[in-house]
């Protein structure tokens, strides 16, 4: 029998980013200097909101794509880890592709250096919700 592990959000998100993290507006902007959590509360989230909503999606976009095995896969595997759910989640790393298990919804990794890359995206599971 599988052991439940209770994670308190609130011991886990950053100090002064409860209306960040509980905001339901459409974007939201996060101001900070380096190391203010900004980047480790936006994983958590996307994390969160994936398991939460069995239809969203979520794509992480950076400027150039070989950038983002060492910023944002590795951010949310780090949040992965964090909430203690890494039996739920599947790392692949060629493409760059994070997948929810028990519903197959996605996270995906695409660089905008080639823009023909990022035209007419789609999932197997629901919508891109997340970015």
């Amino acid at each position: 029998m599988a052991t439940v592990v209770r994670v308190r959000l609130s011991e886990v998100v950053g100090k002064g980013y409860a209306a960040f993290y509980l905001s339901k507006k459409r974007y939201r902007v996060v101001k900070g200097s380096r190391a203010s959590k900004k980047s480790t509360t936006a994983a958590i989230s996307m994390i969160d909101n994936i398991m939460r909503y069995p239809l969203s999606n979520g794509i992480c976009v950076r400027k150039v794509y070989r950038t983002l095995k060492d910023s944002c896969f590795a951010q949310l595997k780090w949040a992965i880890r964090r909430l203690k759910v890494e039996h739920l989640w599947q790392a692949k790393e060629s493409p760059l592709e994070l997948t929810y298990r028990p519903t197959g919804q996605k996270i995906l990794f695409r660089g905008i250096d080639d823009p023909l890359k990022i035209t007419s995206i789609t999932v197997d599971i629901g919508y891109l919700t997340f970015c």
